[in-house]
């Protein structure tokens, strides 16, 4: 598994690029979350290292803070097979699973979509507190310049 870090995220990749089909991908292309603390979410993404080399998982990603949160990326298709793997390394915390382009999906499940929106808030104000999550949001918003 290869690691990339930004100021936000920390990527977990497989270590060979695969090619994944995108309009797939926007129609069923989605994520199980987990909210935990700094330190699970660390040793669960430690071990999801062979399922993501292998392909079982696509990727994932974590927040770089504490508390913090985990984003594992699959096919819908596969998600029952993913939540499986996440309890098996070890996943105590209630998941929550949400689509990454199909919005309308997420809306038809409005408790665990408005707990996810909820839930990532506030990890974000717990993490950063109020003025670290209000340059996170400036600083997101803020057009970004490209040298092109």
């Amino acid at each position: 598994m290869r690691i990339v870090k930004d100021n936000i995220w920390t990527w977990l990749m497989p270590d060979m690029p695969r090619v994944i089909d995108r309009r797939t991908w926007t129609r069923s292309g989605g994520k199980w979350i987990v909210f935990d603390r700094e330190e699970r979410i660390k040793e669960i993404a430690g071990k999801l290292a062979p399922h993501i080399d292998s392909g079982e998982i696509e990727s994932g990603k974590y927040w770089n803070g504490d508390p913090s949160a985990i984003n594992v990326y699959s096919l819908d298709r596969d998600r029952g097979k993913t939540r499986k793997i996440l309890m098996d390394v070890g996943v105590l915390q209630v998941m929550v699973w949400e689509y990454d382009y199909e919005w309308r999906k997420n809306i038809c499940s409005p408790l665990s979509f408005t707990y996810s929106w909820l839930s990532k808030f506030k990890t974000i104000v717990q993490s950063r507190g109020i003025c670290g999550t209000l340059r996170l949001v400036r600083d997101v918003l803020k057009p970004q310049k490209y040298d092109g």
